[in-house]
């Protein structure tokens, strides 16, 4: 989980400092609105990619594989960034190191939800997706720091900071195991067995968490006391080597194509307010309320230390009452907080107001990343994540140019009325097409069937 969480950390650490970077480009080289946004939103283009991509790829050559390599591809294109000497370039740059990040960010979630049994899962996930928010922070710090007093070459130090963290991440997951969900679904029963046999040794108690999996006792086993495929992981590995065109339209399959809709709707509504309010508000603080980078940069700091509780209230929430009703919850939240960015005219309210919007809209992708790792089955789980992710990165791909566009047409107030629209939006299909998964096992919620029905079955 740490390591999972550090993860995030980067990820989020990456996007805030480089929106900072960015947001001070974008005056001192003189950049208009529209241009500016593509600018912001070029990250977005390689989410997309990477998210996608590795989703599907680590449905078929391991989830452990892809997060290694996702980290490499960050890490290298960060570096180039630096080295950036016009929009062009910063843009290919920016959008090569998101297909790292967009990779990184599908995997974890699903990855950790694969070890964990339903009664810790929800917030042992959530809280490693909490770890987002100690980036936000970060990125406020360095950027206060590092960009605000020099921004000329604070920018391009930024760069070179983003990606000497992940360097370290890479060696320290050396170790990490397979997924043994993901072995069983290949058909490699041995290596999914010696994984078990770790975790084993490493946690024996009864009671413990990993006792308690379905990885440890509760995992079918032959005669001979070894692993065996489950009812579902038995006809899994022929479907693991699909093409990927099939792998993406068996998330419209019988039983999943409401869940794909629901999912999606919640993931490029939230991920696009999110990534569209992160990426504007030093901008918009600077040319709509005339602050200076640096109080801009002071801004962004209190709404990054505003998401901590945002994060971990929803992790003690998730497993306590149904995941949607917490994204629902959290989306009406952030509906109300951009209700009022929108309309004030003070400034303590702009920055309260902006404070709760970052705990809601950030606090509640604890819930919707820990909702979407469950609601597939193994074969097609981090396809799934991965399809969610990219349709998430589009929403994070069109606010920020929106956002640009729309703002020197219609100004401030209308720009955050019109993510109050987006975020009702979301509130409603969740609350009522939405499906329940707390407390199920991965197994029951791919089958359909109770736990009762799974254990007689696997008996």
């Amino acid at each position: 989980m740490f390591q999972g969480g550090l993860g995030y950390t980067f990820d989020s650490f990456d996007g805030a400092l480089m929106g900072y970077a960015l947001s001070a480009v974008i005056v001192l080289w003189n950049i208009d609105a529209g241009p500016a946004g593509w600018l912001l939103s070029s990250l977005y283009f390689g989410y997309l990619i990477g998210a996608l991509g590795a989703g599907v790829l680590a449905d078929r050559f391991g989830r452990r594989r892809l997060m290694m390599f996702a980290l490499l591809i960050f890490s290298v294109f960060s570096l180039l960034m630096a080295t950036a000497t016009d929009p062009t370039q910063l843009f290919i740059w920016r959008a090569l190191s998101g297909i790292g990040v967009g990779a990184e960010s599908v995997l974890v979630a699903p990855y950790i939800s694969e070890f964990l049994p339903a009664r810790y899962r929800g917030r042992f996930v959530a809280r490693t997706v909490g770890f987002l928010s100690f980036g936000y922070i970060l990125a406020g710090v360095v950027a206060a720091v590092v960009i605000g007093p020099h921004a000329e070459t604070g920018w391009r130090i930024a760069a070179l900071i983003t990606a000497l963290p992940v360097v370290l991440l890479l060696w320290w997951r050396k170790s990490l195991p397979e997924s043994p969900r993901y072995l069983i679904s290949r058909g490699r029963l041995a290596e999914a067995e010696e994984v078990v046999r770790r975790f084993e040794s490493a946690a024996p108690a009864p009671g413990s968490a990993h006792a308690e999996s379905g990885l440890s006792r509760k995992t079918p086993r032959d005669h001979s006391g070894s692993l065996a495929a489950s009812p579902q992981a038995s006809s899994a590995p022929a479907a693991a080597k699909r093409p990927a065109v099939a792998q993406l339209t068996a998330l419209f399959g019988p039983g999943l194509a409401r869940r794909t809709l629901v999912l999606w709707v919640i993931w490029f509504t939230l991920t696009g307010v999110n990534y569209g309010f992160a990426s504007w508000l030093p901008t918009l603080l600077i040319t709509a309320k005339g602050f200076a980078i640096t109080k801009s940069f002071l801004y962004g700091l209190v709404t990054a230390l505003a998401q901590v509780p945002g994060y971990y209230i929803a992790a003690a929430l998730v497993d306590r009452i149904e995941r949607k009703w917490v994204i629902a919850l959290y989306a009406t939240g952030a509906t109300l907080s951009a209700l009022l960015v929108a309309l004030t005219g003070n400034e303590v309210l702009l920055l309260v107001g902006a404070a709760f919007l970052a705990a809601f809209i950030n606090g509640s992708a604890a819930a919707y990343y820990v909702y979407t790792s469950e609601l597939y089955p193994t074969a097609i789980r981090t396809t799934g994540m991965g399809a969610a992710s990219a349709v998430g990165r589009c929403g994070a791909i069109l606010s920020p140019i929106a956002i640009g566009y729309l703002y020197s047409l219609v100004g401030f107030s209308n720009v955050f009325l019109g993510l109050v629209g987006l975020l009702a939006v979301a509130v409603v299909v969740v609350t009522v097409f939405g499906e329940k998964t707390a407390g199920r096992s991965l197994e029951h919620i791919e089958t359909g069937h109770s736990p009762e029905h799974i254990e007689s079955r696997t008996a």
